[in-house]
């Protein structure tokens, strides 16, 4: 936890210390130089594999190098606090739902550069500069990849998934990790037969090559897909589809209408419920090519939609909560306490708030399985 806070401490007040002497670039943390006027984030790495499958393209020392080509000198945490300097909330890394579909990662588009010099046949060095993408090739090719990669943002500020993300050495990944830093915006397994990718040795320079490795945030966010949706029977009640009640009708023609991504339905019912009314919308679901996950409605989802827990983050950095305004580390602290027994939070930060703030409050309710929701208000939010 000290190292932790020390790290934001000294970020923080890296941050504000430039931005006070009008300096653009912050050199805090070893292998790490954040440039705030470019907007991107420079990592010091070396060539670590040339040749074989892959589930990442980089890691951190000591963890992951006989599946990545490059490995960093700086930790996953230090990163994510690097990119956090550029104001990138945290994304959402892939999961698998409660029915088993796979949702894949979602967050900010991230451009990857990779810079090295390369032995030219007058002897001299020339120095090159490739999309991480061109090191790569499809597993059991002999040529490279023709469409580009995107990866997104996925790094989360809580403690939890910072030192998961440590621990794994998951910085830029080709296989979903949930401890990952950046990560690819679709399914792809870690299952050694069935890689996607290879080290492209026509690009990829000799093992040992000193490169830098260069990430600029991009305008453009990838939305975790809805992959799910949930079918709800309460005796006496017309049948909810994600919340909404419908007669029968309707539920067939809105199941229908549903994206082609969604292909797994959860279908919960009152133990009072009918077998046949069970069936009737379980042959509905399985009409429309839908996987149908049954799960018993538990007491607690019998009664109205509690509403969200209202929580407020304003110009100065406090965290409002049940009539009281913390700090970020008081909130952190007693977030457990504060939470309990919330089914979802709704964050109402003010058009200033800081990003780190915010982004912490929404990885804290993420760590502790609390649906989250965020709007920005363009009005500072009312003081008490």
């Amino acid at each position: 936890m000290r190292h932790v806070l020390l790290t934001i401490f000294l970020l923080v007040f890296a941050n504000v210390a430039a931005q006070a002497a009008d300096v653009p670039v912050i050199k805090t943390l070893p292998g790490i130089v954040v440039d705030t006027k470019a907007r991107e984030v420079r990592l010091e790495a070396e060539v670590c594999l040339q040749h074989g499958s892959l589930e990442l393209l980089a890691c951190s020392p000591g963890t992951r190098e006989h599946e990545s080509i490059l490995v960093v000198k700086a930790k996953p945490s230090h990163i994510v606090f690097a990119l956090a300097l550029l104001g990138l909330p945290p994304g959402q890394p892939g999961y698998t739902t409660e029915g088993g579909s796979y949702s894949p990662p979602g967050g900010t588009v991230v451009d990857i550069l990779v810079r090295f010099t390369v032995a030219r046949p007058d002897g001299k060095r020339e120095a090159v500069e490739v999309p991480a993408w061109k090191l790569l090739k499809p597993a059991q090719s002999e040529s490279g990849l023709e469409r580009p990669l995107q990866w997104v943002y996925v790094g989360r500020p809580s403690e939890a998934a910072l030192r998961a993300a440590d621990q794994e050495g998951t910085v830029i990944c080709l296989s979903n990790f949930t401890e990952a830093v950046l990560d690819v915006p679709f399914e792809s397994t870690s299952v050694n037969a069935e890689l996607l990718y290879e080290a492209n040795p026509a690009v990829v320079p000799p093992v040992k090559t000193p490169v830098e490795i260069i990430l600029r945030p991009t305008a453009e966010r990838i939305v975790p897909r809805k992959v799910e949706c949930e079918v709800v029977l309460r005796k006496g009640q017309p049948p909810m589809l994600d919340g909404k009640a419908m007669d029968m009708a309707a539920l067939k023609d809105a199941v229908n209408a549903m994206p082609a991504d969604v292909r797994t339905a959860v279908l919960r019912a009152e133990a009072e419920e009918s077998v046949g009314r069970f069936m009737q919308v379980y042959d509905l679901l399985r009409d429309a090519l839908m996987k149908v996950s049954p799960a018993v409605l538990s007491a607690k989802a019998t009664g109205p939609a509690a509403a969200p827990l209202a929580v407020t983050v304003t110009a100065d950095g406090k965290v409002g909560i049940g009539g009281q305004k913390l700090t970020l580390e008081e909130f952190r602290a007693k977030a457990a306490a504060l939470l309990k027994g919330a089914e979802k939070v709704a964050i109402s930060a003010e058009k200033s708030a800081p990003e780190k703030t915010v982004a912490e409050v929404l990885g804290v309710a993420r760590e502790l399985g609390i649906p989250a929701v965020m709007t920005r208000s363009e009005a500072p939010v009312e003081k008490k």
